[in-house]
């Protein structure tokens, strides 16, 4: 049973904001914060493990509010969005709202406030590579993924060995897919998988050549995306037996949002149509 769990304008006493007097003289902050989870386990057990403690999130938010001192409450709120997220396994998603009503500013109001929400998006990559040692640059990718606390639950398929596609590359690759939850926004996705794939020793000199490393945004939740330089879905996904097959053993009923058709009937176009 979905829910939210709400902590509505808790108070808390402490110094953010860009003047220095707002360094020095503590102000109130009153936050608002909403924690998406799911609540059957804990309404059918009646068991507060099966939830998320809004007192527990209450500590949370006091915590990063009184031991740091930001010159924003947007950095304040998003710190607190994130916190709340990985402090708590069953939150889905999380809003926040902070509201300052002593801002140091002329004019009667009632407060300013900034609000922003941050959940955990289910992402599919591809990976592979043809040279070097291939196994080992695909651990390398999975190891970054998990040490990255932006990322839960990274699931890794099978390893496959495929043929070069595209005619460019020769070496046969060894690929997989992988299934995840990230924090990161899809551009965000795009500058780490650069990071990873530069840990992964890749070199891009020839378009589809032989590389150590290759990572590719398949699925990013159900957005379609079309800028310059990131699509997603992947726009050639539909054409490749090597990103299908092992997305068939995770995702076998995700639907395309493009094509709506489900992982398991483009992978069933793609194998039939060679017959």
């Amino acid at each position: 049973m979905k829910g939210t769990i709400i902590l509505k304008d808790y108070e808390v006493v402490a110094c953010h904001g860009v003047n220095p007097e707002e360094k020095a003289a503590p102000q109130r902050f009153l936050f608002t914060v909403k924690v998406d989870t799911d609540f059957w386990a804990s309404s059918a057990s009646d068991d507060l493990n099966g939830t998320v403690s809004y007192s527990a999130v209450k500590k949370v938010v006091k915590a990063v509010a009184q031991e740091n001192s930001f010159d924003l409450i947007e950095t304040l709120a998003c710190t607190v969005a994130k916190k709340v997220l990985l402090a708590f396994p069953l939150a889905d998603g999380v809003s926040v709202k902070v509201k300052k009503p002593d801002a140091p500013m002329s004019g009667n109001f009632d407060y300013v406030a900034v609000e922003t929400r941050l959940e955990w998006t289910e992402a599919y990559f591809a990976l592979g590579s043809n040279e070097g040692d291939r196994n080992a640059y695909l651990d390398i990718a999975i190891n970054m993924l998990e040490a990255d606390d932006n990322f839960k639950e990274v699931v890794e398929s099978k390893r496959i060995e495929t043929e070069a596609y595209g005619g460019v590359a020769t070496g046969e690759f060894v690929n997989s897919c992988v299934r995840l939850k990230t924090l990161y926004s899809a551009r965000e996705l795009l500058a780490k998988i650069g990071v990873i794939e530069k840990a992964g020793d890749r070199v891009r000199t020839v378009h589809w050549g032989d590389r150590t490393l290759d990572v590719d945004i398949i699925f990013f939740g159900d957005d379609v995306i079309g800028d310059d330089d990131l699509v997603v879905p992947h726009p050639d996904m539909q054409n490749r037996e090597f990103v299908l097959k092992p997305l068939l053993e995770l995702c076998p009923n995700k639907v395309h949002p493009l094509f709506k058709k489900r992982v398991r009937e483009l992978y069933f176009d793609l194998t039939t149509k060679r017959l």
